[in-house]
């Protein structure tokens, strides 16, 4: 038998709050591979952005910026945390800051182009296999993926759970947690729109992606699910 030349790779896309991160980085860890968590770079990179005070809406400053840190940028693949050199942007990643500097900079081609290869680069050096998630990676990080899902469950829901996620983690010692069930339902349905109509890599279910509605499901079943779902396709 031919010697498998790369890891297995599958792709998990879907909306905000759909459980993409919890579900995935779980399921890697039950299974023993790696988990990638793409969001989290763009979430990174806006930060380091905003702390070197560059307009997020300046295309070619904040590329500028990641022409230098590119090289910088790693994904620890056993505690699940972004560093860029020795900085480690984990405990913020979590905050309104970066996603807010995330949906300005996630739609511009220049960060983009930038941050395919290394998200390419992180998932590839993977020991065994990697789950890989974000908006865009079945039809554009990895449209030949092993394994394509595309993630969802209903607003409401993806909204609960966004808010179970502000309470759970808070930044700095300090709650996220200021907004009403209403208005995280009213931001979800705005990033979706956004996220679906960018002109660059739009979030879309890849034509051969499997879709995972986890609406209804406990956390735990969602992770069987997903599991038999990647068992199934012979990946395990």
């Amino acid at each position: 038998m031919t010697a498998r030349k790369r890891p297995i790779i599958v792709a998990v896309d879907g909306p905000a709050g759909s459980g993409k991160s919890t579900i995935c980085s779980e399921v890697s860890r039950r299974i023993g591979w790696s988990y990638v968590n793409t969001g989290a770079l763009y979430r990174g990179v806006g930060l380091l952005a905003s702390d070197r005070g560059i307009n997020l809406e300046d295309e070619a400053a904040v590329g500028a910026m990641l022409e230098k840190l590119a090289g910088a940028i790693f994904w620890d693949y056993e505690k699940h945390q972004l560093f860029c050199g020795e900085e480690n942007l984990t405990p913020r990643l979590g905050s309104a800051e970066a996603g807010n500097a995330a949906s300005f900079i996630a739609k511009q081609q220049k960060v983009r182009k930038l941050l395919l290869p290394v998200q390419r680069s992180l998932a590839l050096n993977a020991p065994k296999g990697a789950m890989v998630d974000g908006r865009d990676i079945g039809t554009v990080v990895f449209p030949d993926a092993d394994l394509k899902i595309f993630m969802t469950a209903n607003l409401e829901e993806r909204a609960r759970r966004r808010l179970r996620q502000l309470e759970s983690k808070p930044v700095a010692g300090v709650s996220n947690n200021n907004q009403s069930l209403s208005e995280v339902m009213e931001d979800i349905a705005r990033r979706d729109n956004q996220d679906s109509k960018r002109g660059e890599a739009p979030l879309k279910k890849a034509d051969d992606a499997v879709e995972f509605d986890t609406s209804g499901h406990s956390q735990d079943e969602a992770i069987d699910a997903l599991i038999a779902i990647i068992r199934d396709h012979g990946l395990l």
